[in-house]
């Protein structure tokens, strides 16, 4: 039986990609620091649990021994050095992750040529962002007859989410903070602006946010202007965080994650869905749309892709070594296909 092993498998989202591989047949180990909370995850779900840290290099090949993939679903990822990449190259293991920090990412695709060489393969960003983000606009661009001369991506988050401590401070040291695009400069949970979203969110304010789809999409779908975006579903959250970042990106940081914390008292002020949408603009300002939506689970569906990563790694197939996205393995028509079969509601033209 295969084996992966889940980097963070005890957290919001490695417990369901832990969940979700196990439940198709893959021998799965729960790793995480907290060696008493990975066992009770590990438990419930039926597998083992091992203690790990990702940036100790014993630990990381300790986990990873006789494993086929390791998959990183821990947090922040700017947090972590290098450990676990370096490791899975010299134990033979592949990779993957959902990381949508770009400069991780990018940290993962500079040791592209390390992984082919030694026969495996790296997929980062097997997440929301850029995962389906990406395979949403691949897709979308072949029904446009020119290059899009503008692209918005758009996360959308419901309220009713578990927010993982790591998640919630990574968003918030972005602040104010300089986002680069390929339009120039732009400045995190700045800029709102309006978008329709499929039901059942309809029109919300949405705020600038990063994500490696800056560094990937202009090349692949040929647009010159990209802007990522995330909305948040209680409207005083978006006002909070667009406030902060205009005024005192400083005391937000510090702030924020404190605020949030306090979630489990309004979480049932709305649902636990999402939405992924993505617009491609002509130059005459036309456009058209694709997303993915839930309205439960969002987080479930952010997690599917990394486990689709994991489970196609897993088969044996032969696949391109390096490092590449879920959507560049899979193939992004197949990677959608994969999300409705899982109950992913994927709209499109």
């Amino acid at each position: 039986m295969p084996k992966c092993v889940v980097f963070g498998g005890a957290g919001v989202f490695g417990s369901i990609v832990a969940r979700e591989l196990h439940d198709r047949a893959i021998d799965v180990i729960v790793a995480g620091r907290n060696l008493n909370r990975a066992e009770e995850v590990a438990a419930d779900i039926g597998c083992a649990a091992v203690r790990a840290d990702l940036n100790e290099h014993s630990s990381c090949h300790a986990a990873i021994e006789g494993v086929q993939v390791a998959i990183n679903c821990a947090g922040p990822f700017k947090s972590f050095n290098d450990t676990l990449l370096e490791s899975c190259v010299e134990a033979g293991c592949h990779y993957v992750d959902i990381t949508d920090d770009r400069e991780y990412a990018s940290r993962v695709r500079e040791r592209r040529d390390a992984f082919a060489a030694a026969g495996l393969t790296a997929i980062y960003g097997c997440s929301s962002l850029p995962g389906i983000s990406g395979a949403l606009a691949i897709a979308l661009r072949k029904v446009l007859t020119t290059d899009p001369a503008h692209a918005r991506i758009t996360l959308f988050i419901g309220n009713d989410n578990a927010k993982g401590t790591a998640a919630v401070r990574s968003a918030a040291r972005l602040l104010g903070r300089t986002i680069r695009a390929p339009q120039g400069e732009l400045r995190g949970f700045r800029d709102p602006e309006t978008v329709d979203l499929p039901p059942p969110f309809g029109r919300r304010i949405v705020l600038n946010f990063d994500s490696p789809d800056y560094d990937l999409l202009p090349e692949q779908i040929g647009a010159s202007s990209l802007v990522v975006k995330v909305g948040l579903e209680l409207r005083i959250a978006t006002a909070l965080f667009g406030s902060f970042a205009t005024y005192a990106p400083h005391l937000g940081t510090y702030l924020l994650p404190k605020l949030i914390s306090l979630n489990h008292f309004t979480r049932r002020v709305g649902c636990s869905g999402g939405a992924i949408a993505v617009e491609l603009f002509d130059k005459d300002g036309n456009k058209q749309s694709a997303s993915a939506v839930v309205a439960e689970h969002g987080q479930h569906m952010a997690a599917l892709p990394a486990v689709y990563a994991a489970l196609r790694l897993c088969q044996g197939e032969p696949v391109s070594g390096g490092a590449t996205t879920a959507y560049e393995l899979l193939g992004a028509e197949e990677l959608l296909g994969l999300l409705e079969a899982d109950g992913v509601s994927v709209l499109r033209p």
